[in-house]
Parts: C-alpha cells; structure tokens; sequence
C-alpha cells in the first residue's frame, strides 16, 4: 500500500508507524485507519522487525475521528439484537495490534483524544513527552467508548479510574497518566523517540523473537483467564513448542559459553502450535 495518512520506517529491527495529517491534528478518516492496519501486517510479516513504535507527527498524537464530511446521526441495525449492526471501522487497529506477534510501544508526542486515546490502550508498553494529554471525550459527544477502549483501558489503569476518565471526559495530563501507570515516564519531547527506541534496541538486540512472541499473547490472553491453572497449562505447550525451536538451544549455549546470544527464530512462520490455543471471534 502507498501510505498518505501515515509515515512507515523500519530500521535496525524497529519500525516505526507515524500517524501523518498534522494540519488536522493527525485525526483519522477510513483512509487512515485502512493504511494503519496496512503498517502493522507489514511490520508483522517482517521477521526482521521486533518491535514496533507508534506516534504522530507534529502537536498532537492522533486528536480522533476527523469529522469533516461525515453524516454525524443514526446508525443501521438492531442494537437490541446486534442484527445487521455495522462494525467498527477504527477498532481494526486495536484488535490487530492485540494480535500482533512483537511488542507495541507508544509514543505519545501530544494530545489524543477519542480514537488517538483508544487505541493507546492497546499497546504494550506507553512513554508521554511532557504536555501530552488524553482525552476518552465519548460522554461529551454523546457516544461511548470505541475502538475496544472499554476492553483495554480497564486492564490498563483499573476499572474505577477508567471509569472516571471515560464518565467525565476530561483531558488528562502526563503527570496523572504517569500516576496510573497509564505511561512508564514523561520526558522531555526531545527524548520521547530516543527513549521508545532504546527500549526497542534492547528487546531487539538481547530477546529470541519467539519467546518474546508466545510470553506476550500469554499474558494478554491470561487476563482474561478465569484460573491460574489455565496459564500453566498453556505456559506447559509453549514450553514445548519453543524447546524445539532453535532458540532455546542458543540461549543455553549463549548462557554457558558467556557470549551475546544469536537469536533466529521467525514468529511469522514458526509459532503454528499456537494458531488453535484460543477462540477467533
């Protein structure tokens, strides 16, 4: 695809995925949300990429839905029911990333608000530059939650300040963000994209790709568990299947043989005794 609404770079095992409308606040249209989803299979397939950072271009990260030229009222289908209801354009990026095989880092340069909020949720690991906000505005809209916020964000801060947030759709700012644990650090906006890229390098250049692969959906899914003894379980076939790949050996011979490990393995084409371990909807 030729990206417009977005900006795609991979280098040294990072790619990094930039939303790119700055004269609209990089708010998202259907173009940018299609590109989006485009960017993240790239980065997938790519056995070369360990990890992927995503930020915007300019004041704000992404400001949410561009509203210009959209009919703004009723929606088809049987809410009641959910028969012939449309489904949700900007929640292919969320759930993607959710299935994604290597670590999602958020850079938050700036504002985001609505879906430049929701879908922050959705990534592994959020740093903030200093006067970045966020905003789930949905009550002041008349609307709510989207893009999978209201799977995400609980888990990420908790359900009573998420609560809060989405009720009074406030801005917050870095510092409370900070607080919740929403982001890891608040940096000066200088050091934002250095700070995620060295968080990126040191899973690229010391982690196998496969258990960095299997130990992600593990816990991602394992949230959702309702025993601990599911985890085990599920942790024991992983076991297996990483064992009989090539990076287990070399993290052993690495370990005795007191070098850098070589890590080879590729999550896009070994990791099958995965693909029935949970439901597809």
């Amino acid at each position: 695809m030729q990206f417009q609404d977005i900006l795609y770079e991979a280098a040294d095992g990072v790619a990094t995925i930039t939303f790119n409308r700055p004269e609209k606040l990089n708010a998202a249209r259907y173009q940018t949300h299609e590109e989006f989803l485009a960017a993240l299979n790239q980065a997938d397939a790519d056995d070369a990429v360990r990890a992927v950072i995503i930020t915007g271009n300019g004041r704000a990260f992404c400001s949410g839905t561009d509203l210009s030229g959209v009919a703004w009222g009723s929606r088809a289908g049987n809410p009641a029911t959910g028969e012939d209801v449309p489904p949700d354009p900007a929640a292919v990026g969320p759930l993607r990333i959710w299935d994604m095989n290597k670590p999602v880092i958020g850079a938050l340069n700036g504002v985001a608000v609505g879906f430049g909020a929701s879908v922050l949720c959705s990534m592994d690991i959020r740093l903030a530059a200093e006067g970045a906000r966020v905003a789930f505005i949905y009550a002041r809209r008349g609307v709510c939650n989207e893009s999978c916020s209201s799977f995400f964000l609980p888990r990420a801060v908790g359900i009573a300040r998420a609560m809060e947030w989405v009720s009074t759709g406030r801005m917050v700012n870095a510092d409370e963000l900070k607080a919740a644990g929403f982001v890891r650090d608040v940096l000066a906006p200088a050091e934002l994209l250095p700070a995620a890229r060295a968080i990126a390098r040191e899973i690229a250049d010391h982690t196998s790709p496969a258990s960095v692969a299997v130990s992600r959906k593990l816990m991602w899914h394992g949230l959702s568990a309702s025993h601990p003894l599911e985890a085990s379980r599920l942790e024991c076939r992983a076991l297996t299947g990483l064992m009989g790949l090539s990076d287990a050996k070399e993290g052993a011979a690495s370990f005795l043989e007191k070098r850098p490990a070589r890590f080879s393995t590729k999550p896009s084409k070994e990791l099958d005794f995965m693909r029935n371990w949970w439901p597809t909807p």
